[in-house]
């Protein structure tokens, strides 16, 4: 009999230790952590108290056999900095090591649909809109992973359509997860403590596509490097079967899906269709990306599910009217409000400087607030966007950093130290400002933690910062 052994009680492994134990009653469920404190969360007792199944041991308690399955959490580094203890245990005993996601899979592949997204940047946004476009299409759909919903929170049905946000950390505890359609967004250099190298982070992000069939489809953008490369590899291994999708910003591909010119284009499947496409939610050329590889995501599925009944037109102009009403997630370039001329865009998610680009490359006449726990090459590769900035005001750890690069560079800008004083003199400054359209956009280019819990909690307190302008 299976034993389950949840290494890592956070969000996640706390509701994997509950479902487990309502799931299995008979089945010895042990939960442990590496951090102590995590050991002594009220809800433990709540769960002990629930579950008699259930035990909750510090590591070196824990017992390992070859009918172990251990849920890791994938926030706990596995091989670098150093190698975790947990992959030893794993060769001497014959546990089987998995994350959540993939248990989910396992328990529920049969009559369902998977959906992944992997990629740098726009998982989430790609998620979210798969999950609305499907739910408004009245498809039963739910939507976990990294974008924050635990998987065993959601509902456990057949015939549903599970679409999964998957980070790298993810995927590297999967071995047996198989996605009817997989999608690889970008890759850029991101998380290389934890992988090593950015060999390693390739690698971890190309386990998307692994154990796919003839039945299944890979849809990656050709207009990134990297993930280029991945395509190329799969194209020309005789080991991969699935059907091969390019995504492009840039050129119609020769099988796949593009949006240029405001019109979206497929060309896929012996079907050639142009259909005119604008939304007045998501704005800049990365969220046409997200919005290709959602249309092509869910134009994949209703394959599968033989949807379509030859209805490619008609049923692809449901998909994009659909695409229309999402108004996209919180933090992501969210237009907050307008008041008079001002805009105010809340892009706090944007916590390096390839994200703030998509933000500066998207709006004009800019009043820019910047800063936060400095991340490696600052604000350096965002210089080309420098003529949009009215004036910048700059906030926590990376002020001074941020502003001798303004300086050089001839950029106004005013040391502000917090986000509230950045807000109020960014709001006087633009109301004096006569341009027809001002933008004041938070895009700190920063991690957010010298200050705040996180980038939800920094985009929150701007949202509240706007909505109580009198």
């Amino acid at each position: 009999m299976d034993n389950y052994i949840v290494f890592g009680l956070g969000i996640s492994g706390l509701s994997t230790v509950k479902f487990l134990a309502q799931k299995f009653p008979n089945n010895s469920i042990t939960a442990t952590d590496d951090n102590p404190q995590a050991m002594l969360q009220d809800k433990i007792h709540e769960i002990t108290n629930k579950f008699s199944n259930v035990s909750f041991k510090s590591p070196e308690l824990v017992s390992y056999n070859q009918n172990s399955k251990i849920i890791f959490s994938p926030g706990i580094p596995l091989y670098y900095p150093k190698k975790h203890k947990i992959l030893e245990i794993c060769k001497n005993t014959q546990a089987q090591l998995l994350c959540d996601l993939e248990l989910f899979y396992l328990l529920n592949k049969t009559n369902n649909h998977f959906i992944g997204i992997t990629g740098t940047n726009g998982k989430s946004t790609t998620t979210a809109l798969i999950g609305f476009v499907l739910k408004e299409m009245n498809i039963n759909c739910e939507i976990a992973g990294n974008i924050g919903i635990p998987c065993f929170e959601l509902n456990q049905n057949q015939n549903y359509c599970y679409v999964f946000e998957i980070s790298s950390y993810q995927l590297d505890l999967t071995k047996n997860l198989k996605f009817d359609v997989a999608n690889l967004t970008n890759i850029t250099p991101d998380h290389l403590d934890r992988h090593g190298n950015m060999a390693n982070y390739c690698k971890a992000k190309k386990k998307i596509f692994a154990n796919q069939t003839h039945k299944d489809y890979a849809i990656i953008n050709i207009d990134n490097p990297q993930s280029k490369i991945i395509f190329d590899q799969l194209a020309e291994s005789s080991n991969n079967s699935q059907k091969l999708i390019a995504i492009s910003t840039k050129i119609i591909p020769d099988n796949g899906f593009a949006i240029i010119n405001n019109q979206l284009v497929i060309n896929f499947n012996n079907v050639n269709i142009t259909l005119p496409f604008s939304s007045q939610y998501l704005f800049g050329e990365h969220n046409f990306q997200n919005i290709a590889f959602a249309f092509a995501s869910i134009y994949c599925y209703l394959l599968k599910i033989n949807y379509f009944k030859d209805n490619y037109i008609e049923v692809s102009k449901k998909i994009v009217d659909s695409i229309k009403l999402f108004k996209g997630l919180k933090h992501r370039l969210q237009i907050v409000k307008k008041i008079a001329n001002i805009c105010f865009i809340n892009d706090s998610k944007a916590t390096n400087a390839e994200s703030s680009e998509h933000a500066l490359k998207a709006f004009d006449n800019i009043f820019w607030i910047l800063g936060g726990k400095p991340k490696d090459g600052g604000i350096k590769s965002l210089k080309p966007y420098f003529s949009k900035i009215i004036k910048a005001y700059l906030i926590g750890e990376a002020s001074d950093e941020f502003a001798e690069f303004l300086k050089q560079n001839q950029v106004n800008y005013e040391k502000c130290f917090d986000l509230k004083t950045a807000f109020s003199k960014s709001f006087n400054d633009a109301k004096n400002y006569s341009l027809n359209q001002n933008n004041i956009l938070l895009s700190p280019a920063c991690a957010s933690f010298d200050q705040w819990k996180n980038f939800e909690e920094r985009g929150e307190y701007f949202c509240n910062l706007v909505n109580n302008i009198n």
